[in-house]
């Protein structure tokens, strides 16, 4: 299955991913998926949430050219990060194909 279409099944299942990015695998939860200046990127919050009180996030925003993605999974036993990206990083997408309402 395509990086794409996994991203996309992610988003539709709200399930973490495992990846590699720049040589270094990470996981994720992607929360939209398109086009932006005519590359396809998803926007994805990068890194752990404990879901715990007082304990912090360990991750980040981001918006990443799906292209620079290998290696895409599912990763249903990662937890999945269910917060609100800035629109600095959402604004990234023009062309909406999916996306968490």
């Amino acid at each position: 299955m395509s990086a794409y279409k996994t991203l996309r099944e992610a988003i539709e299942k709200k399930s973490a991913v495992n990846f590699t990015l720049s040589g270094k695998a990470q996981s994720g939860s992607p929360h939209a998926l398109g086009k932006g200046d005519n590359v396809e990127k998803v926007l994805m919050y990068r890194g752990e949430d404990a879901h715990e009180k007082r304990v912090p996030p360990q991750g980040e925003w981001s918006c990443i050219a799906v292209s620079d993605l290998s290696d895409v999974e599912l990763a249903p036993g990662v937890p999945f990060h269910v917060g609100h990206p800035p629109e600095k990083h959402r604004a990234e997408i023009r062309e909406v194909d999916i996306e968490l309402g």
